[in-house]
C-alpha cells in the first residue's frame, strides 16, 4: 500500500493548477481588483493583443479597482467560453404628477471599436412598466440597423405575478446576432401619466436573461433601478478580428492562436474567430506555450485501475467465494 500512496503523491505534484498558469505576458498586470485579466486582454501599453483589447483599471469611490471597457464596468472575462460580463446601465423615464413633466435617461452602448458584441443567446431586451413602449435600436458597425420594441400597458395591478415576464408589467424580446451598438428610446405617447398613481416609472435595458426574475414591486417602486445602482448584468461575446479561421491562418504574423496544441474556432456571433486548447490541454492559447498538457486524466485512470485490483485482491484473500451452478447441485468454493 505504501507504493500506491507514493504514486498518488507524485501524480498530484504534476496536476496543473489553472489558476497559476500564465495568463499574461511577463511584466503585465494579471488582475484589476478581484477580476482576472487574461491575454489577449490587457491593462497598459503592450500588454494586450491590440489597442481594441486594452482595458482601463480604474479606482472607484470605495477605493477599489475595477476594469472598464469605455465607461462600462467589466465583472469578469473568460477565454472559454469567449465571453465577458458587464454592468449594463438601465434606461428609465418617470412621470412627475406634481410638476406634470417627464424625466428620463436614455442609455446607449457603443462597442463598435472593441472585440465585443452582445450575446444573443444570453441577453434579452427587457422593458418594465404599466404605460410603457420602449424602442431598441441595434446595429452591426455602420451598415446594418435594426429597430424593435417592447410594450407593456395595463391599468390595474391585478394579473401581475412574480417571475412572469409575458407582457403584463414586463416584456422581453430576443436580439439578433452580431450586434455591437444599441440605444433605447421611450415613446412619448406612453409616459406613465395615466398610471402615475401606482406606477410612475418605466425601465428598459439589455439584461442577462438568467439573472433576471421579475418582481411585481418593480412596477410600484424604484427597486429595479436602485437595487444595483442603476445597472444589471449583461453578457458580451468577443472575437479576434473580422476574419474566419481559414483566412486568418494564412497570415501567421497576425494569427492569434500562437500556442502549440491550440486550435482556431470561427465565431458563432458575428465575424472573427477565437482560440482554444486542444483536448487534453489547458491554459491560454494566445500565449506561446500557453496550452499545457494535463496529467490528471492519466492520474485518474491509473489510480482507479490500481485501486480496483487492490480491492479485488483483498476480497480474494479474505472472503470465501462460493459459486453454485443452477439446477445441478454442483458447488465450487475457494478461500
Amino acid at each position: 500500500m505504501a507504493w500506491l500512496l507514493l504514486f498518488h503523491l507524485l501524480a498530484l505534484l504534476f496536476v496543473p493548477n489553472s489558476l497559476t498558469q500564465a495568463q499574461q505576458p511577463p511584466g503585465c498586470q494579471t488582475t484589476c481588483g478581484d477580476v482576472n485579466i487574461p491575454y489577449p486582454f490587457g491593462i497598459g501599453q503592450s500588454c494586450a493583443l491590440s489597442k481594441t483589447f486594452e482595458l482601463d483599471c480604474t479606482r472607484n469611490q470605495n477605493g477599489t479597482y475595477k476594469p472598464f471597457v469605455f465607461n462600462v464596468e467589466v465583472v469578469n472575462i473568460s477565454l472559454f467560453p469567449n465571453q465577458a460580463r458587464i454592468k449594463n446601465h438601465i434606461s428609465w423615464q418617470c412621470y412627475n404628477s406634481t410638476a406634470k413633466n417627464v424625466s428620463y435617461n436614455d442609455w446607449y452602448l457603443n462597442l463598435t471599436r472593441s472585440p465585443f458584441r452582445f450575446s444573443s443567446a444570453k441577453n434579452k431586451f427587457t422593458a418594465i412598466g404599466a404605460d410603457t413602449l420602449a424602442y431598441f435600436y441595434l446595429s452591426q458597425g455602420d451598415n446594418i440597423w435594426y429597430r424593435t420594441g417592447c410594450v407593456s400597458v395595463f391599468s390595474s395591478l391585478q394579473g401581475l405575478f412574480n417571475g412572469s415576464c409575458t407582457g403584463i408589467g414586463c416584456c422581453q424580446i430576443a436580439i439578433p446576432l452580431g450586434m455591437n451598438y444599441y440605444t433605447v428610446r421611450f415613446d412619448a405617447n406612453f409616459n406613465n401619466s395615466a398610471t402615475s398613481s401606482f406606477s410612475p416609472c418605466s425601465y428598459a435595458v439589455l439584461i442577462e436573461a438568467d439573472s433576471f426574475n421579475f418582481s411585481t414591486a418593480y412596477i410600484t417602486t424604484t427597486n429595479f433601478l436602485h437595487e444595483n445602482n442603476g445597472t444589471v448584468p449583461a453578457v458580451l461575446d468577443w472575437a479576434i478580428g473580422n476574419e474566419t479561421c481559414m483566412v486568418a491562418q494564412r497570415n501567421r504574423t497576425s494569427y492569434a492562436c500562437v500556442s502549440s496544441n491550440s486550435r482556431c474556432n470561427d465565431s458563432t456571433n458575428g465575424p472573427g474567430y477565437f482560440c482554444s486548447c486542444e483536448e487534453g490541454y489547458e491554459g491560454n492559447p494566445y500565449l506561446h506555450g500557453g496550452c499545457t498538457g494535463t496529467i490528471i486524466y492519466f492520474y485518474l485512470f491509473f489510480s482507479s485501475f490500481f485501486l480496483y485490483f487492490i480491492f479485488l485482491n483483498q476480497i480474494l484473500q479474505s472472503v470465501a467465494i462460493v459459486i453454485q451452478l443452477p439446477n445441478t447441485g454442483v458447488t465450487f468454493s475457494k478461500i
